[in-house]
């Protein structure tokens, strides 16, 4: 399936059949994720794996009761992982220089790359990481609609609560549910806007 057949076909599914996930798919939507963008490469996406019911149970009590959470075989906790920003600009910055996208100038541009990072500092990070971490979770709903999989951004719910749930240090920020498994419907394409109300200004 190309690219465009997969975004065209791409649903929101919230009905799903019993079936197992098989291990090879699951590991498939891993590695769409992990070869997704990020600033600075940094990587921050981290994934909790959840199969077990009671546990899906307890996140979806979370999660404003949405029932295809426990439903669908598999959910997935996208998260974003704030230390490695505290820990390895250094580290992903050289891997940038060495694979020549950068020169060695550009540690100019982070002249604080050795400095520790405090608690509060690294908050200012939650927004940045959490952009990357939606960039790795459309890579795995695309790589889904190629495998026959369906999936459901979520992100009513109450993160911190979840945290608890999955007893998460605090270094991890809950950043969406992805539920995960083979569709039992086939939803219409929602509306959408047309192009030219997304385009707010063309300068040539």
């Amino acid at each position: 399936m190309d690219v465009k057949t997969a975004i065209l076909e791409r649903r929101s599914i919230r009905k799903f059949k019993s079936d197992p996930v098989p291990d090879d798919m699951l590991r498939e939507l891993l590695e769409a994720a992990r070869l997704a963008p990020s600033g600075t490469n940094h990587q921050p996406w981290r994934f909790i794996i959840v199969k077990n019911q009671n546990v899906k149970k307890k996140i979806q009590a979370a999660a404003f009761n949405q029932t295809f959470l426990s439903e669908a075989p598999i959910l997935l906790v996208c998260c974003a992982d704030l230390s490695t920003y505290a820990n390895n600009t250094r580290k992903r910055l050289q891997e940038l220089i060495d694979s020549g996208v950068f020169g060695p100038e550009a540690f100019n541009n982070y002249p604080d790359v050795d400095k520790p990072i405090d608690a509060n500092t690294l908050k200012a990070f939650i927004p940045h990481a959490m952009l990357n971490v939606a960039l790795a979770i459309e890579h795995i709903a695309l790589r889904a609609v190629s495998l026959g999989l369906g999936t459901c951004w979520v992100q009513l719910m109450k993160a911190k609560k979840i945290a608890e749930i999955l007893e998460l240090p605090n270094n991890l920020v809950v950043t969406a549910l992805l539920p995960v498994g083979f569709p039992n419907q086939s939803p219409a394409l929602r509306p959408r806007v047309n192009v030219e109300e997304i385009v707010y200004k063309v300068l040539e």
